[in-house]
């Protein structure tokens, strides 16, 4: 059963969060997605950041537009170019065309990129598409993760709250491009962790300065919804917090 949307409508009244809740979608596009928009060019799943608050899905497909690196995260292609590591630290080897000429400088050496390029697994899809837009309890059964667009204080509530049920941390903030925040930092763990996101500087531009996100699994979602009315969100611990911020 997913979850209902009072237990929706109860966390996000908690949290006066008003940006919505995006998924990951391993679906094909279909009339119960609508409005979407495909995927074009070289573009950063995050450029559409603003079709994803006015309610549009985003539809990534193999072989089609979007950051190959994207593909890649999103478990579209498999395999990382020969030159990624040069593309992710001096631009060594890296052809015309292909972004990055001057290399990211985001590693120290292209040993240490290959590294984190050879750990870096792919999630496994069941076909040729994969979409990013409003969560749509109709379509549960397909969402692989669900991520929540905050600012650093409702970010520090969903954190505290992706770890309520636990006695150990369970947020971890990787090294990563911002679409592999959105799933494959997840599944690269056993113990289903909550991913802090939108630290990718290359995607950053494409949000407000002050969002950042949290990306969990479908069970932490739900686990999530499942906090009584003694914890922290109904506490003066965090109304006191939105009340000094005007909220």
């Amino acid at each position: 059963m997913p979850p209902t949307s009072e237990a929706i409508e109860r966390l996000m009244k908690q949290l006066r969060l008003e940006t919505p809740l995006i998924a990951v979608y391993d679906a094909a596009p279909g009339k119960a997605f609508e409005p979407m928009i495909e995927a074009k060019g070289r573009t950063c799943c995050f450029a559409y950041y603003k079709q994803w608050l006015d309610g549009q899905t985003v539809v990534f497909k193999k072989g089609g537009g979007g950051c190959p690196g994207g593909h890649r995260a999103f478990g579209l292609e498999k395999e990382y170019p020969d030159y990624m590591a040069g593309f992710l630290t001096s631009g060594e080897g890296v052809p015309a065309g292909a972004g990055a000429p001057g290399g990211e400088g985001l590693k120290a050496s292209p040993e240490l990129a290959q590294e984190f390029l050879e750990n870096a697994v792919p999630p496994e899809v069941s076909g040729d598409t994969v979409l990013i837009g409003p969560l749509k309890l109709d379509q549960w059964d397909d969402v692989v993760t669900v991520t929540f667009l905050a600012d650093p204080d409702r970010l520090a509530a969903v954190m505290t709250l992706a770890g309520f049920w636990s006695g150990r941390d369970v947020v971890k903030a990787p090294f990563s491009s911002g679409c592999g925040m959105m799933w494959r930092s997840l599944i690269e763990e056993t113990w289903d962790p909550a991913v802090i996101g939108c630290t990718d500087i290359a995607m950053r531009r494409y949000v407000p300065a002050e969002i950042m996100s949290l990306t969990v699994s479908p069970g932490r979602f739900e686990q999530m919804l499942a906090f009584p009315n003694n914890a922290f969100l109904f506490k003066d611990w965090w109304n006191g917090l939105m009340q000094s911020r005007g909220r």
